[in-house]
């Protein structure tokens, strides 16, 4: 484009120079048609500037511009007027920027009229004359178009290939942006996965859920990439509660708790507005707690980055209800160690306390017989060798007594334990729990009895958190060979014809099959959609002798 207005101006500067040392007119004539050559150029060279993709308009210009420079070889001197040449520039733009038929079309056009207008008004004989004098003429002209037209496509075909590159210039630019993002993303997910490492390290040596609370706290800060989180934790009744508050709202528990009957019963992650400030949520819960995890969100999160934070934050509810159970699973595998060791000095007092009451008294009876015939001396011996018997048999009862195995008062310590949970988690999650026991727990080692009570929470857990349910019905069988169990809710059920891998990519249901599997056991989870879930367990159980010992 400037190639061809820079040939207009130059071809108006020498053609109107040639035309003004020329005979031809007065002076102040010449003088009016260069001026008015000059505006008109100016003009044209400014509308196809400005639309020089709009083809309507630049074909239009082009036409009435070939018109106006043929009518102005009139007064000029026709073919042999100095501007013949600077009437070529309307044929020179439409070479380069129109269609090759237009471009022919205005060339032959511009040719056909000057010699039609040399050949009727400057009286020539015949029109071969102006053929044969002007032929070198017609034959730039050609050559000329021509070789414009060449060039115009050869410009184009650069300038496509220009485009080309840097579109793909672009699209590396964009591929090199997002392999950065994606490296980047990497490294951020390695720095969480050592962070969750570290807090699964951290917390099988720190059995306080305080620090729990806190951990997690700061993990969520670093998975969700968020100042502003909390994690509020307390009892079912309310009375000893934990908060780990990130935030600027320094009354947040309060406020917690007065929008507690709102948000208690959401099973999902879910956004509430705590002060007019949005914060993505979810309950925590498991038979001792429950408690709340939050994030604060902008109300302009678009989708892609809520499904980003969602993921981690779901994740780190799921680990933080796993580790509080694991806590309360360790609170009671010491309390069932407490009993298990009572039992043991339950036995010892009544094998040892009780034998060597009957032998005081044995000997008191013998004593009472003899010591008519026996001296004082040996009488005396006698006495001190019972006193000390019998204060040796109180110190070692008084040390035991307060001990005393529930076991001998014919309680069951395990089930009165897993009917607690049972009793508190319905409570809490406002369900149905009905259960049933069968056997004795004399049958079952203090391994299985754990093992029993950790399928029964993970089981209760994804029936309430993924199965939605409203009830559930267990079966819990102590048998001298083996375990049996039976737990079935009323939830949405299992899809039993999706992938088994996709299926059971949960950490429950993944945890309940390892566990059964350490002993052996047998597992079957049967579900209609829509219709609730069923599993079915046994575990064979250690020999009844082995059992007996470890349960004293």
């Amino acid at each position: 484009m400037n190639l061809v207005f820079v040939f207009r101006y130059i071809s108006i500067l020498f053609t109107s120079i040639f035309y003004l040392l020329g005979p031809q007119s007065p002076f102040y004539f010449k003088v009016g048609v260069v001026v008015s050559i000059c505006v008109a150029a100016w003009i044209i060279t400014d509308i196809q500037r400005k639309y020089i993709e709009n083809k309507t308009i630049l074909k239009s210009t082009v036409l009435a511009e070939i018109i106006g420079l043929t009518l102005l070889l009139i007064p000029t001197g026709g073919i042999s007027s100095p501007f013949i040449w600077y009437a070529l520039n309307p044929v020179l733009v439409a070479a380069s920027f129109l269609t090759t038929l237009f471009c022919w079309g205005a060339l032959s056009f511009y040719l056909g009229s000057t010699t039609l207008i040399t050949y009727y008004l400057f009286d020539i004989d015949h029109i071969v004359i102006i053929l044969q004098e002007k032929s070198n003429f017609y034959l730039v002209c050609l050559l000329t178009t021509m070789l414009v037209r060449l060039y115009s496509g050869l410009t184009k075909e650069l300038y496509s290939k220009k485009s080309l590159l840097k579109d793909q210039q672009e699209e590396l630019v964009n591929v090199n942006n997002t392999l950065s993002d994606t490296n980047q993303k990497y490294h951020q997910t390695l720095e969480h996965v050592m962070s969750l490492y570290h807090l699964m390290e951290n917390f099988n040596s720190k059995k306080s859920i305080k620090k729990l609370v806190k951990e997690i706290t700061l993990a969520l800060m670093k998975c969700t990439q968020s100042d502003e989180v909390f994690f509020w934790l307390t009892d079912l009744n309310q009375q000893n509660s934990y908060i780990e508050n990130m935030t600027n709202n320094h009354t947040l528990e309060k406020d917690l708790i007065e929008n507690w009957n709102n948000i208690r019963m959401k099973r999902r992650p879910f956004t509430s507005k705590i002060k007019n400030e949005p914060y993505l949520m979810k309950v925590i819960r498991n038979a001792n707690n429950v408690g709340v995890i939050g994030v604060k969100v902008s109300s302009g999160n678009d989708e892609k980055n809520t499904f980003l934070l969602n993921r981690p934050f779901d994740y780190l509810a799921e680990l933080s209800e796993i580790m509080l159970e694991k806590i309360h699973m360790d609170q009671m595998m010491d309390q069932m160690i407490i009993i298990e060791e009572q039992n043991r000095i339950a036995n010892e007092i009544h094998d040892s306390v009780s034998q060597r009451l009957f032998g005081i008294v044995y000997a008191l009876h013998s004593l009472q017989i003899k010591g008519q015939s026996m001296k004082r001396e040996e009488l005396n011996q006698e006495y001190r060798f019972l006193s000390q018997s019998a204060n040796t048999t109180m110190k070692e009862l008084r040390s035991a007594i307060y001990r005393l195995s529930s076991v001998k008062k014919g309680e069951k310590p395990f089930l009165i334990h897993i009917k607690k949970y049972l009793d508190e988690y319905a409570r809490l999650n406002d369900i149905r729990i009905y259960y049933q026991f069968f056997g004795d727990e004399a049958f079952v080692s203090k391994s299985i009895k754990q093992a029993l009570y950790r399928i029964i929470c993970e089981a209760c857990g994804n029936a309430v958190r993924h199965g939605e349910c409203h009830g559930i019905e267990l079966k819990l069988s102590l048998l001298g060979e083996k375990s049996v169990l039976v737990i079935q809710d009323d939830g949405k059920g299992i899809n039993l014809t999706m992938d088994a891998n996709k299926r059971e990519k949960g950490i429950g249901l993944l945890n309940m099959r390892n566990i059964v599997s350490s002993f052996t056991g047998t597992i079957s989870i049967n579900g209609i959609m829509g219709e609730g879930t069923e599993i079915h367990i046994e575990i064979p159980n250690i020999s009844v002798s082995e059992s007996q010992e470890v349960s004293g």
